[in-house]
């Protein structure tokens, strides 16, 4: 009888204190927001700066981010997708950092791990944007952006690469 009473307080236990002992160890999610550059202008170049309606969409998404406790900022090495960037980072004090596609998958899994709890802005491009975000919620949800589609913020709260929520914004 002992015998099982020891068995039933065994099993008790496996259920009732391993999942909270499994929570302590988890991580807060990271918040990935993925932008399109601002509005370029033409000025007959491969790497264009962006416009003066450009520029105030860059102040417009600082002031979009403020809910957000944005630790990191990355960017494509173009000046559209730095001068984006830049109203965010000069007012946090953050420096933008560079990415490529090398490795895009272990550059998304290193910020999503990296920056758990934390808010990282990611500034690309009209096909990169939409492709990084599916990449992150491993499912094809977004199409590349019209040309003329400016202002859209994808923001992916996740703790790994393949899943996550999505919430549209707009800047």
């Amino acid at each position: 009888m002992r015998k099982k009473l020891k068995v039933c307080i065994a099993i008790f236990a496996i259920f009732v204190i391993t999942p909270s002992f499994s929570f302590a160890f988890q991580t807060e999610p990271t918040t990935l927001i993925f932008v399109r550059h601002a509005e370029r202008a033409e000025d007959g170049t491969r790497n264009p700066p962006i416009s003066d309606e450009g520029k105030q969409r860059a102040v417009n998404l600082f002031d979009a981010l403020s809910e957000f406790e944005v630790k990191a900022i990355y960017s494509t090495p173009y000046k559209r997708t730095r001068m984006t960037a830049t109203p965010t980072a000069d007012s946090l004090g953050l420096e933008i950092q560079e990415y490529g596609f090398d490795d895009i998958t272990g550059f998304l899994s290193g910020l999503i791990a990296e920056h758990a709890g934390y808010t990282v802005l990611i500034v690309g491009h009209s096909n990169t944007t939409p492709t990084l975000t599916n990449m992150v919620l491993g499912e094809d949800k977004f199409e590349q952006l019209e040309e003329t589609e400016y202002g859209d913020m994808f923001i992916v709260k996740t703790s790994e690469m393949g899943s996550g929520s999505i919430r549209l914004a707009e800047f």
